[in-house]
């Protein structure tokens, strides 16, 4: 295995014998057996009462149908959520249940149930709650409600906590060391959609309910990319049966959010990188509402929810540029933890902050907006080291805590923040990071002259990429470029010129245009390839990664 620096300070791992493996046994190398399958079907999905406490829940929520009990969903802010929930609305709304739902604050209530949600729901003579993506800790809660007589069902993909709560009426959640499902790496709108597809067999004929469930997978898909679960088994079914049929989808707002973008190269970025951002936006730099108002399919007002949405997600990209330059231009990159501070950086940046700080040096990070009398903070890391395991030991500092994977949040009063710095700092000190960079593993080393679309459509036969399955990363040693340029206005992007006829697109890449032009006639690429659609004119084009400048 050979290694060499790139201009982003990566270390480039390949191997020369790359250079006759064929597609197919890099993508088989990525998964363990029966983990990816080629062929897929959406009759190989399994059925949803292997899921623990599924025939509780649906015999709980026919009750509630035949009773005309108010029901209500309580969720949260965030887009998974948004989105989600709307799976649940869409079937209860066409089976005529009496159903709402609860939006919390983000600020004033954070996550996970309240008692004065239980109290609220109470005086609206509800008698029955289903939770979305949580509940299963929230075991103080859900005593409380079912002594007032209010029954919940829990819906939730998180850990299980060791004494899981019994007072539930039902607990769905792959998790549970009890669940018998096969597949436990699901998205809670997989979960959801489980629920909706058992109850769509109770209330509709054998054939009307598969048509249904066809044609609600859209949510569940878009959900399952953008909340980074791994693309195999039953995650990769939905999302290649989404887009098959993403033409001809039945959800008017998703066929108009990416009218300009449906070509034949589809794959799982359009979800990640198009439709999750913009329902972001929304409740990010406004409200949430605007996101239920489109997803809920508003017919009246959709072209002006869109046009609104896209408008916030103009005004999320150039703020999240803004305080990314502030932060870069602040922080002492070789620190072990980064700190960014900012009293103007609003909640829905920090995180943003604090994972383009962690993508681009490999750190753990904290960023931090500073509110009067207290700190909300965002915390990233990277995959060697796990920031949790470090804030634990100072959970006695913060008002508040949560984290999942390889992130956290905390709130801290501003009087404890100098001593909590100084301690944690002093921490992560004892650990020794220098030798700890990013590492890109190529998959091929290959000659510009082998790619063509015939080649592509080879590396296409393994979509949807993702998460756990990326596109595969090739290399071009010692390319002579013609000519490198910025792509556009923006200056943001480069652009490499060659006598070959396809595009080679470096984005935001523009800080190492001197360097190259000043110095450099030859450079090695780390790219992807794939296929561009400008102007609706096919082209292959290759997306830079990183330069190796030899």
């Amino acid at each position: 295995m050979e290694h060499k620096i790139s201009v982003k300070e990566n270390i480039i791992k390949y191997d020369r014998s790359t250079l006759i493996k064929t597609i197919e046994e890099i993508i088989n190398s990525r998964f363990e057996n029966g983990e990816f399958d080629i062929e897929t079907s959406i009759d190989d999905l399994h059925d949803p009462y292997l899921l623990k406490d599924m025939d509780k829940a649906v015999e709980r929520i026919k009750i509630a149908k035949d009773k005309w009990e108010r029901v209500f969903i309580f969720w949260d802010y965030d887009v998974d959520w948004v989105t989600s929930t709307s799976i649940l609305m869409h079937f209860f709304k066409k089976i005529w249940m009496q159903i709402s739902y609860r939006l919390p604050h983000r600020v004033k209530d954070w996550y996970g149930l309240k008692s004065y949600f239980i109290d609220e729901a109470k005086e609206l003579w509800v008698s029955l709650i289903i939770t979305v993506d949580c509940g299963t800790r929230d075991i103080d809660i859900i005593k409380y409600a079912k002594k007032i007589w209010i029954d919940i069902i829990v819906t939730d993909h998180h850990a299980v906590p060791i004494n899981m709560l019994t007072e539930a009426i039902a607990i769905i959640n792959p998790k549970r060391p009890d669940c018998e499902y096969v597949y436990k790496n699901l998205a809670w709108a997989w979960v959801a959609f489980k629920l909706m597809s058992a109850l769509a067999y109770e209330y509709f004929s054998e054939i009307e309910a598969k048509k249904y469930i066809k044609e609600s997978i859209d949510i569940a898909a878009i959900w399952t990319v953008a909340d980074c679960m791994r693309l195999t088994w039953e995650n990769r079914i939905i999302v290649i049966e989404w887009l098959k049929q993403i033409k001809n989808s039945r959800s008017k707002w998703i066929k108009k959010l990416i009218e300009d973008k449906i070509h034949e190269d589809l794959d799982a970025d359009l979800f990640g990188f198009t439709i999750w951002p913009r329902l972001n936006a929304a409740g990010r730099m406004d409200s949430p509402y605007k996101a239920v108002n489109l997803i809920l399919n508003n017919w009246d007002t959709l072209n002006k929810t869109i046009a609104e949405i896209e408008q916030l997600n103009e005004q999320r990209k150039y703020l999240t540029k803004e305080f990314v330059n502030d932060a870069l231009n602040k922080i002492n990159k070789n620190d072990n933890l980064i700190f960014y501070v900012s009293p103007a950086i609003e909640h829905w940046i920090i995180w943003i902050v604090a994972g383009r700080i962690t993508e681009q040096f490999n750190r753990p990070s904290i960023c931090l907006k500073d509110e009067w009398d207290k700190l909300v903070a965002s915390c990233r890391s990277p995959e060697f080291y796990s920031i949790i395991e470090l804030l634990d030991k100072f959970s006695d500092y913060f008002i508040w805590y949560w984290w999942h994977r390889q992130a956290a949040w905390f709130s801290i009063k501003k009087e404890k923040f100098i001593e909590f710095r100084w301690k944690i700092i002093n921490e992560i000190n004892k650990l020794d990071f220098s030798r700890h960079k990013k590492e890109i593993v190529v998959d091929k080393l290959i000659k510009l002259e082998e790619l063509g679309f015939s080649f592509l459509s080879k590396v296409n036969k393994y979509k949807p990429f993702w998460l756990w399955n990326p596109k595969p990363l090739f290399m071009v040693e010692n390319l002579e470029y013609e000519k490198i340029e910025f792509l556009w206005q923006w200056r943001d992007h480069l652009r490499f010129t060659t006598k070959h006829w396809f595009k080679i697109f470096a984005f935001y890449m523009w800080d190492y245009y001197e360097s190259i032009k000043r110095k450099w006639w030859r450079v090695s690429l780390i790219f992807d390839i794939s296929e561009d659609n400008w102007m609706w004119k096919k082209n292959l084009m290759l997306k830079v990664i990183d330069i190796i400048l030899e």
